[in-house]
């Protein structure tokens, strides 16, 4: 048996402003036994990077420019991510350290 992995759909949204917010990539797995296709499945849309984009034919439809802006904005929306969440996490922990009392007894 081989699985095999190919492109299958390029994603790209605009917010309401018409800028720019987000592309993903997905795409199609076919399993086959010899020559028979015994299986196919759609992975998930994953944020378009340059990992993510690899061997997904962007070359075909965008200038390399164009690639490289669409990989900024997942980037920069992933990193905006992170820091929420570090985000929320630090305001649990002051939140939670509010209800001690200031010099540290119970």
């Amino acid at each position: 048996m081989q699985t095999t992995k190919t492109p299958y759909e390029l994603l790209v949204r605009w917010d309401q402003s018409g800028a720019l917010q987000g592309a993903h990539v997905q795409y199609r797995y076919v399993i086959r036994d010899g020559e028979d296709v015994i299986g196919e499945t759609l992975g998930q849309a994953v944020p378009l990077t340059l990992e993510a984009a690899d061997g997904f034919p962007l070359g075909d439809l965008l200038s390399q420019v164009q690639i490289d802006a669409l990989t900024a904005v997942a980037s920069a929306a992933a990193e905006r991510d992170a820091a929420l969440l570090r985000m929320m996490e630090l305001e649990a922990i002051l939140a939670a350290g509010q209800g001690a009392p200031a010099n540290g007894t119970t």
